[in-house]
């Protein structure tokens, strides 16, 4: 059991560099879901060093962060576009015949497969490259010599509560900043025009992030916080789900607004995709509408 804040975040540190390295050889041999898991290591190991960064040396994890951050978007390159894939072609399917006009289908497959295709072509070349070889040789060395502060040297109980109540705060001032944009209670609003959902859509975007960091925080602090970290951590990855959901309605509608664009320009019918940027549309206020109600369950200490 650690005894140290230091001692929990470089167990977690190293936990999911075991991990990264571990998918690594499955992305190359292109297993399914293996992306998403190395993806996600790298998002845990970047998202706890920022939690943590004043138990490090200053500047000490700086670089670290930014090529996780790198590392990060080359896997979501390969990842994202089949996520979008699946959703929609499960909008598709649930389509009359008779109201998929043209080539929308075909345009659809072809788009996410092209893009599909040349993520996972950057995902390999940079697991072959330099950069990535460069960062988890600095993983390695910052888990094996972490360079630590004073502070790391704290009691792990406390130190790690004060962590996760710094980022439970986090996400409140993103729910409250949602608040007061629309100028009510409720942490996000109903349908409006199309600059009032673009607003929206980016706060509840701000809040998911700021859930995904705090889960990662619990999850950290959990071997030696307790029960109620642990339900903490529960609770966030509940809101990060959910408003997971909803970015993906974000992308797939930009992608859906271009796809019917194009078509108008080359001459197509753009009805099919109409359709399913307001079926996303409908996706998207559902989602907000089970994230005001994960809301109300939100531990308020």
């Amino acid at each position: 059991m650690p005894t140290t804040a230091g001692e929990v975040l470089t167990n977690y540190l190293a936990q999911q560099l075991a991990e990264l390295r571990h998918q690594e050889p499955l992305v190359r041999q292109e297993e399914p879901d293996s992306v998403h898991q190395m993806r996600m290591c790298a998002r845990r190991l970047r998202s706890v060093l920022a939690t943590g960064k004043k138990l490090f040396d200053a500047g000490a994890v700086t670089d670290v962060r930014a090529e996780l951050r790198w590392l990060s978007e080359v896997l979501g390159s390969a990842r994202d576009p089949e996520v979008i894939h699946d959703r929609l072609r499960e909008l598709l399917a649930g389509e009359p015949d008779a109201l998929v006009f043209g080539p929308a289908a075909q345009r659809i497959d072809n788009e996410l497969d092209s893009t599909s295709a040349a993520g996972r072509l950057a995902v390999l070349e940079a697991l072959d490259g330099d950069r990535y070889a460069t960062l988890a040789s600095g993983l390695e060395e910052l888990v094996a010599a972490p360079p630590l502060t004073a502070k790391a040297a704290g009691d792990a109980r406390k130190a790690v509560r004060k962590l996760v109540s710094r980022e439970t705060k986090r996400v409140r001032r993103g729910v409250r900043a949602l608040q007061e944009q629309h100028g009510g209670s409720s942490p996000a609003a109903s349908s409006g025009s199309t600059p009032d959902r673009t607003a929206r859509d980016a706060g509840l975007h701000e809040v998911r992030k700021a859930a995904k960091r705090l889960r990662y925080a619990a999850e950290a602090a959990e071997p030696v916080a307790g029960k109620k970290v642990a339900r903490m951590a529960k609770r966030a990855h509940e809101l990060q789900q959910i408003l997971g959901l909803h970015q993906d309605s974000v992308v797939a509608r930009h992608l859906l607004a271009d796809l019917g664009a194009r078509a108008s320009r080359g001459g197509e019918s753009g009805f099919t995709y109409g359709r399913l940027h307001a079926r996303e549309e409908a996706r998207a206020d559902r989602a907000e509408a089970k994230f005001r109600k994960a809301w109300k369950k939100f531990p308020r200490s």
